[in-house]
């Protein structure tokens, strides 16, 4: 069961998949280990490769639908296995810009899927690849090039009109896309794909509610963590996007382009959240389908961010998976108390409910340093993040402040 919460959290065993890179190095990122358990975040300074990571995770985890998307590309049918791999490769940051420059000067990557994944069955129990930097080529090796090669067939029948998700993608450029259409031609595809999410399944669902809102009542904590932190809800009206706020006689309304940054930038991530469990119900996507979420601090006040790092606790609890990039502090001191409160029983006066409470198995933090291997934060024992990571620049900035306060001037008049 999931931390203290005996209100409806999913009977689950726990599951850890592996991401390793064997040899050479993604990027800034040299050979290593990553342990991607329920909740799994990513901290560290700009260029580290923390995006790197999770789009490649992405790329593996939703592979079976990468590589229908792949089909409807015109002129794919004539290419191999691997050009369809290395095409999924390429567009997931740019469709003029080869995924496999980021090898440096050979990259070897493995994924392990941990247990209870839902895979196809004929999938390998691991998925290895290679890239090469000076001739932008994708490896694959024969188990691999067969289930693509399997993958590519199922997408010509019938059942692939209805292809089942397994993870969603949410960029930092969150912020624009939700106003504008993209061609997959000339945008990455996870900003394409990402539109796709917003104007097909999840907005289908709610569309399916009616005036009631959201039927499960995880859901509907969902609706009211984000109107508690962004102070309304972004929804689809009539072919547009608008910001509601207010319930009842006093709902008001108003074009999605009026409202603040942070709204327009958030209103994604709790509107996608509450769908997952009537998609879940309806058998299109995963039963443990994973959010990749890009800096969710985006533009958020820092009671926001904690309203968002509970949502994070609730969907892990009830059996979905999250992994985050970031550079918020808050957002470490936020999930360090979902932890903490994971150790307590019950309910308390003044606690995190049991519903966003985590357990230290479920969570694991990496710190991303530029051609260093990331190190994991947590300590699983005391269910505790270190937060010096972060906090050092803080610590940074006190410093520098005192040494110019040992050189100000005496204040005028000063007794």
């Amino acid at each position: 069961m999931g931390t203290g919460d005996n209100g409806g959290t999913r009977q689950r065993k726990l599951r850890v998949d592996r991401l390793e890179i064997v040899s050479g190095a993604l990027g800034p990122v040299p050979s290593t280990t990553l342990h991607i358990r329920p909740l799994t975040v990513f901290v560290g300074p700009q260029g580290s490769g923390k995006s790197l990571v999770a789009q490649v995770l992405y790329a593996l985890e939703e592979l079976p639908f990468l590589v229908h998307v792949a089909g409807l590309e015109r002129g794919m049918a004539r290419r191999t296995d691997e050009g369809v791999f290395r095409w999924i490769l390429d567009h997931l940051r740019s469709p003029v810009r080869a995924f496999g420059v980021f090898a440096n000067p050979k990259v070897t990557l493995r994924w392990t899927r941990g247990r209870d994944a839902e895979w196809p069955e004929d999938a390998p129990p691991s998925f290895k690849f290679s890239m090469y930097g000076a001739t932008r080529q994708v490896n694959l090796t024969a188990p691999e090039r067969r289930f693509v090669a399997s993958l590519r067939r199922s997408t010509k029948s019938r059942r692939s009109r209805r292809q089942l998700h397994h993870a969603i993608y949410f960029p930092t450029e969150r912020l624009t896309i939700s106003g504008r259409r993209f061609s997959l031609e000339s945008e990455p595809l996870t900003y394409g794909l990402f539109d796709h999410w917003l104007e097909q399944h999840a907005q289908g669902a709610v569309d399916g509610w009616g005036e009631a809102g959201p039927p499960d009542e995880d859901a509907r904590a969902i609706e009211a963590l984000a109107d508690e932190a962004l102070a309304g809800r972004g929804r689809k009206s009539g072919g547009r996007w608008i910001w509601e706020f207010g319930r009842g006689r006093a709902r008001k309304a108003f074009d999605l382009d009026m409202s603040s940054s942070g709204q327009r930038a958030n209103f994604s991530l709790p509107f996608v959240a509450k769908t997952l469990f009537s998609l879940r119900g309806t058998g299109d996507i995963a039963e443990t389908l994973t959010l990749l979420v890009e800096e969710p601090e985006l533009c958020l006040h820092p009671a926001a961010q904690i309203a968002t790092v509970r949502m994070f606790g609730l969907l892990v609890n009830r059996g979905f998976r999250v992994v985050v990039t970031t550079h918020s502090l808050t957002l470490l001191y936020a999930l360090n108390n979902l932890l903490q409160a994971g150790l307590v029983e019950g309910e308390r006066e003044g606690l995190p409910e049991p519903r966003y409470r985590l357990r230290a198995s479920d969570v694991a933090v990496y710190a991303f340093h530029p051609n260093k291997k990331p190190q994991e934060l947590i300590d699983r024992e005391q269910a505790f993040i270190d937060e010096r990571e972060l906090g050092r620049v803080g610590d940074e900035l006190s410093g520098e402040l005192s040494r110019i306060g040992a050189h100000l001037p005496p204040i005028s008049g000063a007794r």
